[in-house]
């Protein structure tokens, strides 16, 4: 009878055990920060290649490292709607208001996006808007269609070089290049002629929203930033976010 009681006491005493190893065992997996994979395209001021701007300092802000292990990569625009529509990719950024791409958008958008045009020096002379693009030969990157927000005729195409566009609209070959002036300038430095072109801003604005990839890991990351991007605008911490990177008198919308 004292040996089956000291058994039993035994065989308590390593439950107990293997209870606390498995419980100890289990915290790590418990408190791990969750992954989200990030894709985007490199903006000046928005996402910068050193992993500055406004978009990346939301991500921070909304995805702090002590909850959240973000990973991000840039790539081409049109890399970032391919990774987005085959689940390959968490949330996607630059992303504007009836886009026709599959995927779930932010409740609110973060911010108002200006669009710049690089037009011919006979195109800017006789520009009056959008409505003087009507059948003339525009171009923008690859899956920006632009063509889906304006309601004038064009003739319209995609590439996936800045620089051979606006080479072609330097040279007269093609009449305006969508893009944004800051990248533009950029690119036009390694032209091997004058430049020619003539930059309008502002001639195209749209909302921006964060996407979120189509499934349930989405849906669960999106209410949460949902959650967090609207206690930012409420407070103001969203604008004052915007005006830190784009200049003191911009207006986020």
């Amino acid at each position: 009878m004292l040996v089956l009681t000291y058994d039993r006491m035994i065989s308590r005493v390593k439950k107990c055990f293997l209870t606390l190893c498995l419980s100890c065992c289990s915290i790590p997996l418990i408190c791990a920060p969750q992954t989200i994979d990030v894709v985007t395209e490199s903006w000046i001021g928005y996402t910068n290649e050193d992993g500055s701007g406004f978009y990346f300092d939301i991500l921070n802000i909304i995805f702090p490292e002590e909850d959240w292990t973000v990973n991000t990569k840039i790539v081409p625009f049109s890399r970032v709607r391919y990774l987005l529509n085959h689940d390959r990719a968490d949330i996607a950024l630059g992303f504007y208001d009836g886009d026709t791409t599959k995927a779930l958008f932010s409740e609110q958008p973060v911010e108002v996006d200006s669009i710049d045009i690089a037009l011919t020096p006979e195109m800017a002379e006789i520009w009056q808007g959008l409505g003087s693009l009507s059948f003339k030969k525009v171009q923008a990157l690859l899956e920006y269609r632009y063509d889906e927000f304006i309601d004038f005729p064009m003739y319209y195409e995609e590439s996936s070089s800045l620089l051979e566009m606006l080479d072609r609209v330097n040279r007269g070959k093609i009449d305006a290049v969508f893009d944004y002036k800051a990248d533009m300038l950029v690119k036009a430095a390694q032209l091997t002629q004058p430049i020619q072109f003539i930059i309008k801003e502002n001639v195209l604005r749209l909302k921006v929203f964060f996407a979120f990839s189509d499934n349930k890991k989405g849906k669960k990351i999106k209410i949460h930033f949902d959650m967090e991007l609207q206690k930012m605008i409420d407070s103001g911490e969203l604008d004052e976010l915007f005006r830190k990177h784009m200049g003191a008198d911009e207006n986020r919308l």
